[in-house]
């Protein structure tokens, strides 16, 4: 017995040596450099809403599901100005949920709707970044949960909005993801009328390409390399599809800060209206397909120096 005691002591003695002086420095480093860049990202978004602010000018953060410039489901080839960055949310009903849904899985015995999370940056004149996550709401089985469905996309304007010309965008989703459900692979047009000094209306059509490159013959337990397990899909051959197909919609503007909206998303007729509060927070609301509401909020500032910043509106 005391043998045995002493085997054991000296076991616990061993593995505490090694979380000692092996696992603990780990963690408390981890721990460090989050707080920093929890720090820094946390000034850098202040001093951006401090510099918004003081502008007093408005940076018409109307976003869609995904946190591109659009309006609910589809996005469009409005250009923001350089620098530009939204931090937002978006609720996905579960009657339209891309994921967790037993319709669209067998593998799932829970219906759930979906969060989506987003960050969209004008990196470069006519050159935006946007991350988006999308999360099950409420309990599924933990393997089904993960962190969530991650996507970054790319958006370039082609051309910019004149008198006689609409904006043309193209968007692009970055391939490495595995099983991404708001793959956007689209070109769109987008053109402000005027009806009014106050009243605007801003048209957008374009087409959304059905078929995508992916990951999906590549499991999150075996994602040793992000240039493996390319494969071409087609959206519709899924049970729920986002985007596959010619799209369409229009806003109605009031001074730009709040209105209605209308859209083809190529497979549902959507409408909704939003708002834009203190010139950057926006909220807005919609109903898909008559059906379903679907709600979502995000807040915009410029991360450059008003000048710089008006200076590129100017040139536009």
């Amino acid at each position: 017995m005391l043998v045995l005691m002493a085997t054991e002591f000296g076991t616990q003695s061993r593995l505490l040596t090694v979380y000692q002086f092996t696992y603990r420095p780990m963690i408390l480093f981890v721990r460090l450099v989050y707080s920093v860049l929890t720090q820094v990202f946390s000034r850098l978004c202040l001093l951006g809403m401090l510099s918004a602010i003081a502008s007093g000018t408005s940076l018409f953060g109307q976003v869609n599901i995904s946190g591109k410039p659009g309006l609910l489901y589809v996005p469009t080839a409005t250009l923001l100005a350089d620098g530009t960055f939204h931090a937002g949310y978006s609720y996905n009903p579960v009657n339209y949920a891309f994921r967790f849904n037993p319709a669209l899985n067998p593998k799932l015995t829970t219906r759930n709707s979906e969060s989506i999370f987003f960050v969209n940056l004008v990196m470069l004149p006519r050159l935006e970044l946007n991350i988006n996550l999308l999360r099950p709401n409420g309990p599924v089985q933990y393997g089904a949960r993960g962190i969530g469905d991650r996507q970054i996309d790319v958006k370039y304007g082609v051309m910019t909005e004149t008198t006689r010309r609409p904006s043309v965008a193209l968007i692009l989703s970055i391939p490495f993801g595995i099983d991404n459900s708001l793959v956007t692979n689209a070109v769109v047009a987008t053109k402000h009328v005027s009806l009014s000094s106050v009243i605007e209306l801003e048209l957008t059509a374009g087409y959304a390409s059905p078929y995508f490159l992916e990951r999906s013959d590549t499991r999150n337990d075996q994602n040793s390399t992000l240039f493996s397990g390319f494969v071409f899909q087609d959206k519709r051959d899924k049970a729920a599809y986002y985007l596959a197909g010619p799209i369409a919609g229009i806003k109605a503007s009031l001074s730009r800060k709040g209105g209605l909206m209308a859209e083809w998303d190529s497979q549902h007729l959507n409408l909704g209206g939003y708002v834009t509060l203190f010139n950057h927070w926006t909220v807005q609301a919609g109903v898909l397909n008559f059906d379903q509401l679907t709600v979502g909020t995000s807040y915009a500032f410029s991360l450059l120096p008003t000048k710089q910043t008006a200076r590129h509106d100017k040139a536009q």
